[in-house]
């Protein structure tokens, strides 16, 4: 990752992609964290669960190593363009013990992690004990002085969705470049206009002529939602009215506009092909949704279920993903339908 410009808020990067990502499913993120009950505030991001228990939506942003700690506080120190040493390690557990007291929890209510951007020598993890848990990039360890040490290697991370957003941060060239493709690919763009714009300006920001911009005295999570606005301005303005109002969510805009200046009138006489296309939109999703959680869970899947999933129609994917939240296996989940 370029380091030449010293003045980019990294920590303040990172919580504002993952506040746009989370914040709408109930996840609150900030970038500034009262570790004890005067200033100084540590450069942390605390991630906040708004209400007790995870969520399958929720889940399903929340990248490797973040998805499996049920604690309602998760305070994260960031490493982006500097390497990890005993410093760190010593550090995060001082700032867990602080914030532990300032914010008046209980030792399972909160869990401290070190999300790395540079992947450390294998001397490192072997010094300080760190062993991998669970996803590809997550490592624990228990340091002599007490608690548990989690540890997120960016470059490591598997080439998912939910790690997608936090590998944008990677200090590979190519891991980053697969993260913004993966983005691309998995539609979440979409998820919100606030998200869009901070990842697309993220990409820019990789550009050359992007960090060379005269105007730019420090790089803010503003400044980068800027950068991104003005990119989806560009392609707006750039692109000719019928190559853009082919794509396919002007086209889905159109036909919601028709539906509804038609709906008293012609009630009858056009509705029933739209019935039909929403109908499989929302049957893709919920397949889309059902392969995920069954994936995050019970790891690769094996081809009849794969098969039983693309055949089967909305009803039978809704009842799957409610025996999912009870289901040991994947034979009790489908157990009629074996």
């Amino acid at each position: 990752m370029d380091n030449k410009n010293k003045n980019i808020c990294w920590h303040c990067l990172v919580a504002e992609t993952l506040k746009t990502l989370l914040e709408p499913v109930g996840i609150e993120v900030r970038s500034e964290v009262q570790v004890v009950s005067a200033p100084p505030k540590a450069d942390l991001i605390l991630i906040q669960q708004n209400k007790s228990g995870r969520t399958d939506e929720q889940r399903l942003l929340l990248a490797d190593g973040l998805w499996d700690l049920d604690a309602d506080h998760i305070l994260a120190e960031l490493k982006i363009t500097e390497s990890l040493d005993e410093n760190s390690l010593s550090q995060l557990s001082v700032y867990d013990y602080l914030y532990l007291g300032t914010a008046n929890l209980q030792r399972h209510q909160l869990r401290s992690i070190l999300i790395s951007s540079i992947s450390p020598r294998s001397e490192f993890l072997e010094q300080f004990a760190f062993e991998p848990v669970g996803p590809v990039g997550v490592y624990e360890s228990k340091p002599v002085w007490g608690g548990v040490l989690r540890l997120i290697l960016l470059n490591e991370l598997v080439n998912e969705p939910q790690n997608a957003p936090l590998k944008c941060f990677a200090s590979r060239q190519d891991e980053r470049k697969k993260a913004f493709e993966t983005i691309k690919q998995a539609g979440l763009f979409k998820l919100s206009v606030a998200f869009g714009r901070i990842v697309l300006g993220l990409w820019r920001l990789q550009m050359k002529d992007s960090l060379m911009r005269p105007e730019m005295d420090e790089v803010t999570p503003e400044f980068v939602s800027q950068l991104g606005k003005e990119w989806i301005d560009f392609i707006l303005t750039a692109t000719p009215d019928e190559e853009l109002f082919s794509l396919p969510k002007f086209e889905n805009r159109l036909v919601q506009e028709h539906r509804e200046g038609h709906r008293e009138g012609h009630r009858e006489g056009h509705r029933e092909g739209h019935r039909e296309g929403h109908r499989e939109g929302h049957r893709e999703g919920e397949s889309a949704i059902l392969i995920r959680l069954l994936q995050r869970r019970f790891g690769n899947l094996p081809a009849w279920v794969r098969d039983k999933i693309a055949k089967a129609e909305l009803p039978s994917l809704e009842n799957w993903s409610l025996r999912f939240v009870d289901a040991q296996s994947l034979e009790e989940i489908f157990a009629d339908q074996v």
